[in-house]
């Protein structure tokens, strides 16, 4: 008999429903599937069933004493896992085939290669390797027909990102914690890694130039007139200082303009690219909102129903093998956009410069079924942005009209789409706007209702955002596709980070510059970039994994020896930026009653948390939280005086007597 092995169990059900007339059945609540007449059974991880832990108590740093064991045998919320693990021993005691079918990337091959070892007990190098973009009965079939050898070098890169992530995380982690034991007298977990920490490095360099931002004041001059129902403002060409905007206003004052030049320019915009995961995580957030987090976990669902192709991509093309015309065809039962295309017959999809070699660009693989809310959005803009590709260039015509006043130039603006192209497909998700100008002609007199003089000032640089970490990870070439989003996560989680424009934490910052005071290589970018080179060395077979990690080891002994130097100042240097972080984080706003600070405190005696004041024992005003959930503090206050906090979307006022809740 075959075991068929996939990472999670929807793609089980899709994979033996499009392989014959699967039987359902279950083991310990786990469900399987068997083929009879073809031997064959179908049966589910979910997700990682091993993980990477100490092998032993970890008793100093470095370590480097580890191994893979099941996740349920240390994380108590992956008890349920036990299961899954439990069936695959079963059903592999009879079988002498072993098919992997997880994501064809290094994490699913990873997934993959220790579940067949482990729970099946079974040679990798005898297994093979199923290899599909799509969960579509044609491809799946075509799949299951074209069997691969394992993809070692892909499976042994990804031991090698779980090993340096590993050995790079449990011990930077461990050596702050201990610093701040050391400093303090009292455990701290703070974490680090090795993505993590040159992450968390260029957000604080971007927090310190605007720390470090002088805004200037400096004058805009503009004149305002009117013409065929348009306002327009034109603006003189550079900026002012108020004598100057004030000399210029008053010498233009009572004349009237007279249009000097008008210059039209046209330009053609080629459709957008395929998008690969970075680019669907930055259109998401731009458009809806959504964090790259949340969009990776949108995207995967609509793949696993069938929807779309595999979302985890880094590619921006679309090979010709994908019958485009047979998915329009189906998308224009609900899309009738599509029949736009489908007419002019022209089925070649504008590329993108990126190639990943495991999966194409993201696509719509043209099954429809309901779907809603945000999994509707997602794949609305999917749809779109696909259906984008195949049409022809939009082109804009942009209009510059000198009018001079006086002897002084100011300049009007427009531009008007002239050919809608894949803007008629694609435009509402690009906010691309005409602005349009009055029909001017040369030496026209022009009379001025109104000049204004605008006092502004010079911008800091901009904050990042979710969607622009993770191009700014992408570029920089740290982390992966799959991993960025989490990092961003971590971050945020550890208290490090704060808000969606934004902002370091002290101690975020403080970490940052005090491992850059005392031991640089944690939180080098060049380092981390070094080490994603040699993993994609080891993907290309170029390098062995072994190789890899003897080299880190080395770093990290080196980097740890420096550490110990000086591990009691880099304690106190953290514990102040901790006092503060977890103070501001845990402070909610004012105390009605007496005016103290509410605070989120945990109990010593039961581990449950609530809000008290820090006038406590002359002010008792206290309240119970809910003990699940990240809680975020919203800065608002309830009619009823007291903070609003929020837990996921839901926001709720502390006060449990509240008017608005009777």
């Amino acid at each position: 008999m075959m075991l068929i092995l996939t990472e999670k169990p929807n793609v089980a059900n899709k994979i033996a429903n499009s392989l014959g007339k699967p039987v359902q059945k279950k083991n310990r609540k786990v469900s399987y599937y068997v083929i009879k007449d073809k031997d064959i059974v179908i049966a589910s991880a979910v997700g990682h069933i091993y993980s990477l832990r100490q092998a032993r108590p970890i008793d100093d740093y470095p370590f480097f004493d580890y191994t893979w064991v099941p996740v349920y045998k240390y994380n108590e919320n992956s008890k349920y896992v036990k299961d899954y693990e439990t069936t695959l021993k079963k059903l592999a005691k009879d079988c002498n085939e072993f098919v992997n079918a997880c994501d064809y990337d290094t994490e699913g091959s990873v997934i993959g290669y220790n579940a067949l070892r482990f729970a099946c007990r079974t040679d990798p190098k005898k297994t093979k390797r199923m290899k599909f973009s799509t969960l579509t009965k044609n491809e799946l079939q075509e799949a299951f027909a074209n069997l691969h050898p394992p993809n070692f070098p892909m499976i042994e890169s990804g031991l090698t990102r779980h090993e340096l992530d590993w050995i790079w995380g449990i011990n930077t982690s461990k050596a702050l914690s201990s610093s701040m034991e050391r400093a303090i007298g009292r455990f701290i977990m703070l974490s680090a890694g090795r993505v993590q920490t040159p992450t968390l490095y260029f957000l604080v360099q971007r927090e310190k130039e605007i720390r470090a931002f002088k805004p200037e004041i400096y004058y805009e001059l503009f004149i305002l007139f009117e013409k065929e129902g348009i306002e327009v403002k034109a603006a003189y060409a550079r900026r002012l200082k108020k004598e100057e905007a004030e000399k210029i206003k008053k010498d233009c004052e009572g004349k009237d303009g007279v249009v000097n030049s008008i210059k039209k320019t046209k330009k053609s915009i080629k459709p957008p690219v395929p998008m690969d995961l970075g680019i669907l995580q930055a259109e998401c957030y731009k458009n809806f909102g959504f964090s790259p987090k949340n969009t990776q976990r949108i995207a995967q669902a609509l793949y696993e129903s069938g929807l779309i192709s595999y979302p985890r991509t880094s590619s921006q093309k679309l090979p010709e093998t994908i019958d485009f015309k047979g998915i329009l065809k189906n998308l224009r039962k609900e899309y009738s956009i599509a029949e736009e295309i489908l007419q002019k017959g022209k089925f070649v999809p504008v590329q993108g410069k990126k190639e990943d070699p495991a999966h194409p660009a993201i696509y719509p693989t043209g099954e429809l079924k309901k779907i809603y809310g945000n999994e509707k959005k997602v794949y609305d803009l999917i749809v779109h942005r696909f259906i984008s590709h195949f049409s022809e260039n939009a082109v804009k015509e942009s209009i510059r009209a000198d009018i001079k006043v006086d002897k002084y130039i100011f300049v009007a603006r427009g531009i008007r789409t002239v050919k809608e192209g894949w803007l008629r497909y694609y435009g509402k998700y690009t906010k691309s706007e005409d602005k349009i100008l009055p029909d001017l002609s040369k030496d026209e007199v022009i009379k001025i209702d109104k000049i204004v003089v605008e006092e502004k000032e010079t911008k800091p640089p901009p904050r990042y955002n979710p969607a622009s970490v993770i191009k700014e990870m992408e570029k920089l070439g740290i982390g992966t596709k799959a991993t960025r989003a989490t990092i961003l996560d971590i971050l945020y989680n550890r208290n490090y980070i704060k808000g969606m424009q934004i902002e370091v934490t002290e101690l975020g910052e403080k970490i940052v510059d005090t491992l850059e005071k005392y031991c640089k290589d944690i939180v080098s970018v060049r380092l981390t970039r070094h080490f994603e080179k040699e993993m994609e060395s080891v993907y290309e077979g170029k390098v062995k994994r072994e190789e890899v990690i003897k080299e880190a080891k080395t770093k990290l002994i080196k980097i740890f020896k420096d550490f110990r130097k000086k591990e009691e100042e880099i304690g106190k240097e953290i514990a102040e930026a901790f006092k503060i972080t977890e103070k501001n984080n845990n402070t909610i706003g004012k105390c009605p009653e007496c005016g103290g600070e509410l605070r989120i405190i945990t109990s010593k005696k039961t581990g449950k948390r609530f809000v008290g004041c820090s006038n406590y024992p002359k002010c008792k005003n206290s309240f119970p939280l809910p003990q699940k959930g990240k809680i975020a503090n919203t800065k608002k206050i309830c009619e009823c005086g007291y903070p609003i906090l929020r837990i996921g979307r839901w926001q709720f006022c502390i006060n449990p007597k509240c008017p608005k809740k009777s």
